[in-house]
């Protein structure tokens, strides 16, 4: 049976240092940096024989167009595509708009459009026609921030944007499971690890594959402060004296705590440099047996990714590093 395997790990939690030791594990993959200075790099997050089908956009040479050739036989999904594009487009312009009629003074509870979301909502509208080739989660969510933040209950959003909401929902949850099926088809196992469990990111009526499980990364309200300054420096938003004398609890990641299989605790993995919580994520992408062999190595690699972390935080909020290791 083809197997399934979904690893949620907040932005700035270490999801391409994880990747690289525990879903890859003895596999060779090259691991980029992307800004050594902080501790940053980047590694293909998703191993699986499914990658002929991938359009590719994150991962591709850029002076190479992405591969086409694996054709999709469900012609209700493209012409559903070219349905849903414009409803993209309406979507992204009342965001916008609701945003910009907002002062920063109303926009500091429930977060702004974040540095990125415009961007992915750019992405994902683009190449609408090609979201069953891979997982567009990371660029899809973008398009639920402002419905799940404080700005909004139900009453407050006009009916048509609702429907608009479900439509676009819907679209994203067949392309998915379409790409799920190709999988089972041809018996190409998935293991992946991404930001955030797909009932959030992609649809909350997604229908999952038989042998389907989850794992998500748990942070409690110091380390979801400590995640949230990484993720900051690392994306080049950050302010040097941002989170100071603030912990508080991170929404979405409760959220996938609730409706994944199990959980795994950063504290414990990074702080700590548990053996049992880090053998658990290589056992998750049935790698149990590449950390037993390696495990010096691999619990020295850990201990040394974090002290950089904790390093790239001292430099660039050093405020907030005294605050951490003061408790």
């Amino acid at each position: 049976m083809t197997k399934f395997r979904e690893f949620y790990v907040p932005a700035g939690a270490g999801s391409n240092f994880l990747a690289k030791h525990c879903l890859w594990g003895e596999v060779s993959q090259e691991w980029a940096p992307q800004d050594i200075n902080q501790n940053e790099f980047f590694i293909n997050r998703i191993k699986s024989d499914a990658k002929v089908m991938a359009y590719d956009i994150r991962n591709s040479d850029p002076t190479t167009p992405p591969a086409k050739y694996y054709d999709c036989p469900d012609k209700s999904i493209l012409s559903e595509s070219e349905r849903i594009k414009p409803i993209l487009i309406e979507l992204t312009e009342y965001i916008y708009n609701f945003y910009k009629s907002k002062g920063p003074e109303d926009l500091n509870d429930g977060g702004d459009d974040g540095a990125f979301a415009k961007d992915d909502r750019k992405v994902v509208i683009d190449h609408c026609a090609h979201l069953w080739r891979e997982d567009f989660s990371v660029w899809t969510q973008s398009f639920f921030y402002l419905f799940e933040s404080e700005h909004f209950h139900d009453t407050d959003v006009p009916e048509l944007i609702i429907e608009q909401i479900r439509e676009v929902e819907d679209y994203f949850a067949k392309c998915r499971e379409y790409y799920y099926s190709e999988c089972e088809r041809n018996d190409w196992n998935m293991f992946q690890i991404c930001h955030s469990h797909p009932f959030l990111s992609t649809s909350p009526r997604l229908k999952f594959p038989n042998d389907f499980k989850t794992l998500v990364m748990r942070l409690d309200p110091g380390t979801n402060m400590v995640v949230g300054a990484l993720q900051d420096i690392k994306s080049n938003n950050y302010d040097p004296i941002g989170y100071v004398g603030n912990f508080g609890d991170n929404i979405r990641n409760s959220q996938c705590i609730q409706l994944s299989d199990d959980s795994v605790s950063y504290r414990k993995i990074f702080f700590e440099n548990d053996r049992l919580e880090i053998m658990k994520m290589y056992e998750f992408f049935d790698n149990k047996a590449y950390f037993h062999k390696n495990r010096p190595q691999i619990m020295k690699e850990f201990k040394e990714y974090h002290d950089k972390n904790m390093e790239v935080i001292k430099k660039f909020m050093p405020l907030f590093y005294e605050q951490i290791t003061d408790r």
